[in-house]
C-alpha cells in the first residue's frame, strides 16, 4: 500500500510551464500511506502537517536508530513544503532522508524521498539515477517507475517517460499515474486527451478518499488544462472546485486570479494575487502579481512585486534549488540581466537536452537579446512534438517575425490567439497587434 500511495509524492513540480521549485506536485500526498512496522502510526491524513511532523519528530528522538520514522519525518517536511512553499523543508528533509538512508541504505520509501528531493531541486540527472536504484532493488516497485518516468520527462526523454508511465499504468490505474499521463498528452499535442485523463484523476482521487490537498490538487491539474484551451468558465469552476476542496489553496487562488487577468478584471486579479503573496510569495506569483499591476496602468506597484524576486530567488537558492530556467525566464519577460537569461537558460538547457520548456525559454532569452537565428533553432526545437502552447506558439511567432518570416509569424501567432486569446497578461495584446500590422 505504501508503494502505490507514494506514487503520488514522486515528482514535485512537474506540471507548470516554468515553475520554481516546490511548486503545486506533480501527484500530491493521497494520506493512504502507512508503515506496517511502525506501530500505531497515524497516516498522513489523520493529522495536520505540524502535527504529523511533530509526531514524526518525537518517534526520532526517543529512538534515533528507527530509520523508519526518519523517513516519514521526512515525508512530512516535503508535504509542508508543497502545502505552504515553506523551502527550508526542504533542507529538514534532505537531513532526515539522509539519516534514515545512512541507517538502512536499501529501505526503498527513504530512497524515493531521496530522489523526490534532488527532482525537487530540479537535480533531474541524480534523481533519475537514484530511481534506478530503486528499480534495481525492486523491478516491481510501482514508485521507481513514477520517479524514473518524471525524471525521463524532464531529461527531454519523452519516449523513455511514455514507456515508463505505460508500465505504470499497468499496475496501478490510479489518479497519479493518470494525472502524469495527461501531462504527457498535453506536451504530444492532444489537450483535449489530456483534459479526458485529468478528470479521470479528479474523480479517482474522490472515489479512493484522498486528502483534501490531493483532491485540490487534481482539480488544479484539471483547471490548469481548461485554461491552456482557452475554455475560462471550466478553468474558474475547477480552480474554485479545488479550493472547495482545500480552502485557502493558494495555487487555486493564483488560478482565478490569471483567469480574472486573462478577462481583464484586473481589479479581481490584483485582490487575488493579493491573498496569494501574503500567503506563499512563490516568485512564479510574485511575478504574475507584478505583470497583472503592469497591465492595469499601475507601474510604480508593479516594480515592487518584480523587486522581491531576487530576495525570494536567493531564498530557494540557498536551500539547494536550481532556479536558472524560471529566472532566465523572468528576466526575458522583463528585459532584465538579458545576457545572464541566455546564460542560464543555455546551462538549463545543456543539463536537460531535448527537454522543450528549456528549449523554449532559451530560444526566447536569444530573442529578447537579438540572437534571432540561433533563437529559431530553439523554438523549433521547442515545437517538435507538436504542444499546443499558445505561449511557445507567441514565441515561435515573434522570432519568425523578427526574421522576415511573415506567413510563419501569422500562423504562430494566429494559433496562439486561437488557442486562449487571454494566454498571457504580458502577450497577448502584443500578439493581437502584431497580426494587424
Amino acid at each position: 500500500m505504501a508503494g502505490l500511495a507514494l506514487l503520488a509524492v514522486a515528482g514535485i513540480a512537474v506540471f507548470s510551464h516554468v515553475r520554481f521549485g516546490g511548486g503545486p506536485p506533480a501527484a500530491p500526498d493521497n494520506g493512504t500511506a502507512t508503515v506496517a512496522d511502525a506501530g500505531n502510526a497515524p497516516s498522513g491524513g489523520m493529522l495536520s502537517t505540524d502535527d504529523f511532523i511533530s509526531f514524526w519528530r518525537r518517534r526520532v528522538e526517543s529512538n534515533p536508530a528507527d530509520y523508519i520514522s526518519d523517513t516519514e519525518l521526512a515525508g512530512g517536511f516535503l508535504r509542508r513544503a508543497r502545502e505552504i512553499g515553506d523551502v527550508d523543508s526542504y533542507s529538514r528533509a534532505d537531513a532526515a532522508v539522509e539519516q534514515a538512508v545512512k541507517l538502512n541504505p536499501k529501505y526503498e520509501t527513504a530512497i524515493s524521498y531521496e530522489a523526490n528531493l534532488q527532482f525537487a531541486r530540479h537535480d533531474f540527472a541524480d534523481a533519475l539515477a537514484t530511481a534506478q536504484r530503486i528499480y534495481s532493488l525492486n523491478p516491481g516497485s510501482a514508485q521507481a517507475l513514477a520517479l524514473i518516468g518524471d525524471n525521463d520527462l524532464e531529461l527531454g526523454r519523452y519516449d523513455e517517460a511514455q514507456s515508463a508511465y505505460d508500465n505504470l499504468y499497468g499496475i496501478a490505474q490510479t489518479s497519479p499515474v493518470l494525472s502524469r499521463l495527461a501531462h504527457l498528452a498535453e506536451l504530444g499535442g492532444d489537450p483535449q486527451k489530456a483534459i479526458g485523463l485529468a478528470q479521470q484523476a479528479v474523480n479517482g482521487a474522490a472515489d479512493a478518499g484522498a486528502s483534501a490537498e490531493g483532491q485540490a490538487w487534481y482539480h488544479l491539474q484539471l483547471a490548469n488544462l481548461d485554461f491552456n484551451t482557452g475554455d475560462l468558465d471550466s478553468a474558474q469552476t475547477q480552480y474554485s472546485a479545488s479550493l472547495e476542496a482545500f480552502p485557502g489553496y493558494v495555487h487555486a487562488l493564483a488560478g482565478l486570479a490569471k483567469v480574472n487577468a486573462a478577462r481583464r478584471d484586473y481589479d479581481g486579479a490584483i485582490s487575488l494575487y493579493r491573498q496569494v503573496v501574503a500567503r506563499q510569495p512563490i516568485p512564479e506569483y510574485v511575478a504574475a502579481f507584478g505583470d497583472v499591476y503592469r497591465a492595469a496602468g499601475r507601474q510604480q506597484e508593479a516594480q515592487q512585486q518584480y523587486a522581491l524576486i531576487g530576495a525570494i530567488d536567493a531564498l530557494y537558492k540557498a536551500n539547494g534549488i536550481n532556479t536558472d530556467l524560471q529566472m532566465a525566464l523572468f528576466f526575458a519577460d522583463h528585459d532584465l540581466k538579458l545576457d545572464d537569461a541566455v546564460t542560464q537558460a543555455r546551462d538549463v538547457y545543456l543539463r536537460q537536452p531535448g527537454n522543450v520548456r528549456a528549449a523554449d525559454v532559451l530560444s526566447w532569452a536569444l530573442y529578447k537579446s537579438g540572437q534571432y537565428e540561433e533563437a529559431m533553432a530553439y523554438s523549433q526545437d521547442a515545437l517538435r512534438l507538436g504542444t499546443r502552447d499558445a505561449l511557445m506558439l507567441f514565441h515561435a511567432g515573434m522570432i519568425n517575425d523578427k526574421l522576415g518570416n511573415r506567413g510563419a509569424a501569422r500562423e504562430y501567432l494566429s494559433r496562439a490567439l486561437e488557442i486562449n486569446p487571454g494566454f498571457s497578461v504580458l502577450y497577448a495584446d502584443q500578439a493581437a497587434r502584431s497580426l494587424d500590422s
